[in-house]
């Protein structure tokens, strides 16, 4: 009887943790079903195939929104060429901290 009681409490133990595996899991594959990859959006925008994403390649893309394609597009175009190379798009974007502002720097007075 007692065999059967350890056979019962060890088995419900390997199966709670098997429950929580496969919970963990879950959730992992719904957190990639959310964020998509951008280099596999990147390459689904590229309708020419040149390796850049156009403004109207990005507004296509946007149907719903095309001022995000507009912001996009002005946010991540680092070398300002009017489109966005696959490592421009795929570059995430790093929030600025509170004290990162560019500050001008102070005048010099001239005393001549």
């Amino acid at each position: 009887m007692k065999k059967n009681i350890f056979a019962i409490l060890a088995t419900c133990g390997v199966m709670t943790g098997v429950a929580a595996n496969l919970a963990t899991a879950a959730e992992e594959e719904k957190k990639a079903k959310k964020k998509p990859d951008p280099a596999a959006r990147f390459a689904k925008l590229d309708k020419d195939s040149d390796g850049k994403l156009s403004a109207e390649e990005l507004k296509a893309g946007f149907k719903k929104k095309p001022e995000m394609a507009e912001k996009i597009l002005k946010a991540k175009d680092k070398n300002k060429d009017g489109s966005l190379s696959k490592e421009e798009f795929v570059a995430k974007r790093t929030p600025k901290k509170k004290g990162d502002a560019a500050k001008k720097p102070a005048k010099k007075k001239d005393d001549s």
